[in-house]
């Protein structure tokens, strides 16, 4: 029997798998298209510039003949983490994925219509985000409007006119093959989705870095960026510092007490900003020299991977792993499927299948029960039990203590 043309909240064993990618700043609307696209309850999505995904997150369905998993990312504009905690996010997920010769059918990328002007941190990330994908690979993008419904008709034509038009937005990766379109609704979303299915997966430009090339995150075109980005926020600052410790020394001249107090409180907030970049200066370093130590110990992890049962050639750091005892279970059903990418089509089927009938346990018959804190290890034994050759190490997950220690 071939798989169902129909779009169902579930996926269908034996039917081909497409993983999918969902990109954009804060508030571009990246979980609500998912929710939207999946008709699932379970997305997040917020209501406010605060971001609702802090990690990488996967939400499965089947539409069309294809089983497909959609990748809600943080945007470079995270309102928890740095944009190299995201950079360094997103990377190791597709360095370990395209280890496993897993590539991505394509990329949506999502962009607020209602947003007056691309610039900031919006036009950060879209650099960012060309840097990420390469030029070959801009063909497999789809460039998606959103929130129509909060700008006249006149208005977002005149917007996306703009977005098509200058190279430094949108128009050179529409040269490049990158296909325009806008998310209204569920037809618009699944139509989207429809124009990925067909594309032949290809590896991303920072994939080829840093696995073909063997290039350390810092030395990618998207880690060049960020460093760049840093160092000149460093600059603009320092030079800022410097102005205001010399209308400081002036107001002093001048006995001007209330623009002493006024400088303090500058110089105090450009400090903070300071000890920021600082602190994501050292964070690229810091994976600089942890990428030498995992370089370095390489011999001893290839024997640890051909003694265990998940027969990768992963080389993770520990602390990308999460711990399974103290998370809900749709958090790690989040987190199993954003993961999904690094095991084999059979493999994935089976993990679905266990997460569907775990659902259907009356401990986890109800949304907000699998919601609750520590509902995650249900799934996890259960998952060991009938995929043992998945291990949750495999997919970023730490299991917890062995209850039997």
């Amino acid at each position: 029997m071939s798989p169902s043309n129909e779009t169902l909240p579930y996926t269908i064993s034996g039917a081909p798998w497409a993983t999918i990618a969902v990109m954009g700043v804060t508030g571009a609307g990246k979980s609500t298209f998912i929710r939207t696209a999946t008709g699932s309850t379970d997305v997040e999505v917020g209501h406010s510039l605060e971001s609702c995904t802090s990690e990488l997150r996967g939400y499965t369905f089947h539409h069309k003949g294809h089983n497909i998993d959609l990748i809600d990312t943080p945007g470079f504009n995270d309102t928890y983490k740095s944009e190299t905690e995201v950079l360094q996010g997103i990377a190791d997920w597709l360095k370990d994925s395209y280890k496993q010769n897993e590539k991505l059918h394509g990329v949506i990328y999502l962009h607020n219509i209602n947003n007056p002007r691309m610039e900031g941190s919006a036009l950060r990330n879209l650099r960012m985000f060309r840097q990420l994908c390469g030029r070959d690979p801009l063909k497999n993008v789809i460039l998606a409007t959103t929130f129509w419904g909060r700008v006249s008709g006149e208005l977002g034509d005149e917007r996306e006119a703009e977005l098509r038009s200058k190279p430094e937005f949108w128009g050179d990766m529409i040269k490049r093959g990158s296909q325009v379109t806008r998310f209204t609704n569920r037809d618009s979303a699944l139509e989207i989705l429809e124009l990925v299915l067909p594309m032949k997966p290809i590896p991303l430009e920072i994939q080829l870095e840093l696995v073909d090339q063997d290039k350390r995150l810092v030395e990618t075109a998207a880690g060049k960026s960020v460093n760049e980005e840093l160092n000149r926020l460093e600059q603009r600052h320092e030079d800022e510092l410097r102005k205001i410790k010399e209308e400081y020394y002036l107001a002093i001249q001048e006995k001007d007490k209330e623009l002493q107090d006024h400088l303090k409180d500058a110089q105090r907030k450009i400090d903070r900003d300071l000890d920021k970049i600082h602190r994501q200066q050292e964070q690229l370093r810091a994976e600089r020299r942890a990428d030498d130590r995992r370089r370095k110990n390489e011999f001893d992890l290839q024997i640890q991977r051909m003694q265990s049962l998940s027969t990768t050639n992963l080389s993770e750091s520990p602390s990308t792993h999460v711990d399974v005892q103290d998370m809900s279970f749709d958090d790690l059903v989040a987190k199993i499927r954003a993961n999904e990418i690094k095991i084999k089509p059979e493999d994935r089927d089976k993990v679905e299948k266990v997460i569907r009938d775990t659902e259907k346990r009356d401990e986890l018959g109800s949304s907000m029960k699998r919601k609750a804190k520590g509902t995650a290890k249900i799934l996890a034994r259960l998952l060991q039990v009938a995929v043992p050759v998945v291990s949750l190490t495999f997919l970023g997950i730490n299991d917890g203590p062995n209850p039997q220690e």
